[in-house]
């Protein structure tokens, strides 16, 4: 919403601040704080089950998704530091193509040709 509304500054602090945040949180934290905890202490209280390896795996899916987040989100730091970022990454560049009121407009009919009976 800042960068619409023209507060340039702001909106490359809050981004800063967002991508700071991300890594500490989702690279740091998630892998060697909740992964560590659900793969190592279930098993000194509890046999391994089905649910603990499933369990355990959508969690390394995440992590996943979450270093390839990452990535995305250290290209536009990339871009930010250098320069190359014009306006927000995100947004569509392309022009929307306007729909002519033409395109809309087809008389439709069934028979005589007026567009206004049905062919009796």
């Amino acid at each position: 919403m800042f960068n619409y509304a023209g507060w340039e500054t702001t909106c490359n602090s809050i981004f800063v601040v967002f991508a700071l945040v991300f890594m500490l949180t989702r690279l740091i934290i998630f892998p060697f704080w909740l992964i560590h905890c659900t793969w190592v202490y279930p098993l000194d209280l509890f046999e391994p089950f089905f649910g603990y390896y499933f369990f355990n795996v959508m969690l390394v899916v995440l992590l996943l998704l979450h270093v390839f987040w990452a990535s995305l989100i250290l290209r536009m730091v990339k871009k930010f530091i250098f320069g190359k970022m014009k306006g927000d990454e995100r947004s569509d560049e392309d022009e929307d193509e306007e729909v002519s009121e033409e395109d809309y407009t087809h008389t439709y009919s069934n028979g005589s040709g007026n567009g206004l009976s049905n062919g009796h």
